[in-house]
């Protein structure tokens, strides 16, 4: 339903863009392109946490609940709704000509050549942990969770490019977010160490899930 809403709302922004004739810049898609890069990066951080919080039980031996598992994988589907549109609000934007290949490939940037591409990547990233859980019945349970680590990787990338592209970032509130994101993951992190090796049970738990 969420990502029907996105989907839906990007659509009826995107249409007068796409039929109308020579662009001419406006703000509307200058705040979409900022409040869809917020809540996709709020999302893919509780995506994160989320993903770290049920390691961190199970290794304790806790057992959770299968809303559980099906929370963390739609939060993590719609972070990468509002991810691609972001994408959408920039290249349609005429403020500055984004084409399709600087949006989905490392080259020629138009705009801070380093941020963007560290963006590339952790879309890329995202990607490949979301098509893992996709296919999770079809990969066995190593090659799955190997894959999972990467959305540490998307996590950090995407931290990257917003500290460096981002217009807001040198906001105080914007500094504030980058600093709560980054301490709760970190923490998470300390906490699924300190857990150890997964119980009696807690490996196993974890296979089951991951075949659903």
């Amino acid at each position: 339903m969420a990502g029907l809403v996105v989907a839906g709302g990007m659509g009826i922004v995107a249409v007068p863009y796409l039929f109308s004739g020579p662009a001419t810049p406006g703000p509307l898609l200058w705040y979409l392109t900022r409040a869809t890069a917020f809540a996709a990066y709020v999302t893919l951080t509780a995506a994160v946490a989320l993903g770290m919080l049920r390691v961190v039980a199970r290794r304790a031996g806790e057992r959770l609940s299968w809303v559980v598992d099906e929370l963390h994988q739609f939060i993590s589907t719609l972070a990468l709704l509002l991810v691609l549109a972001h994408l959408l609000s920039i290249f349609l934007d005429p403020f500055i000509p984004f084409t399709a290949a600087n949006l989905l490939l490392p080259l020629d940037e138009p705009y801070r050549p380093l941020a963007v591409r560290l963006g590339v990547f952790a879309f890329y990233a995202l990607v490949l942990v979301l098509a893992s859980s996709w296919l999770r019945r079809r990969l066995r349970y190593g090659t799955w969770r190997a894959l999972h680590y990467l959305g540490f990787v998307a996590f950090a990338l995407a931290t990257a490019h917003g500290v460096l592209a981002g217009s807001d970032a040198g906001e105080p509130w914007m500094r504030g977010m980058y600093v709560g994101a980054g301490s709760a993951i970190a923490f998470l992190t300390l906490a699924r160490l300190l857990a150890g090796t997964p119980r009696a049970g807690g490996e196993r738990i974890a296979q089951m899930s991951s075949r659903r």
